[in-house]
């Protein structure tokens, strides 16, 4: 296998490439059946399939710890004087999917979970690159 965070980061740059090459929306999403993340069109096709693991673990050797579990969660705007916080919600920033366009994307950050092991990482809107990684 290859660390999720590291298969994820991967997976953004390509999407932020496909954005930006085609001119086209492109979509970055996470499948639990197989470990993967998708970068697809608005239409489903996939572009690029990022796996965690080359063969998908047996059945009998799962566990909650062996698959990852990764959410996608929008960066809210920031309200008040000082900026501050958002004024929403974390269940309403959550995202099945993060859309990508002409190269940029919406600001988000990705949870990922795996071996008892938490982290979230914040991504560049522009560049695609994790700026920030928080172990929680």
């Amino acid at each position: 296998f290859e660390p999720p965070e590291r298969v994820l980061k991967k997976a953004v740059l390509d999407a932020v490439y496909f954005a930006g090459e085609r001119k086209r929306s492109t979509y970055l999403s996470f499948i639990e059946e197989n470990a993967s993340f998708l970068v697809t069109t608005s239409s489903g096709v996939v572009l690029s399939n990022h796996l965690i693991f080359q063969k998908k673990p047996d059945k009998r050797s799962v566990n909650d710890t062996t698959m990852p579990i990764i959410n996608f969660q929008a960066i809210g705007p920031l309200s008040g004087a000082g900026g501050g916080r958002t004024s929403y919600d974390d269940s309403s920033l959550e995202m099945e999917r993060i859309p990508f366009h002409s190269g940029s994307s919406v600001p988000f950050l990705a949870k990922v979970k795996f071996r008892d092991e938490e982290q979230t990482l914040f991504f560049d809107p522009f560049s695609g690159y994790a700026i920030k990684e928080h172990g929680e």
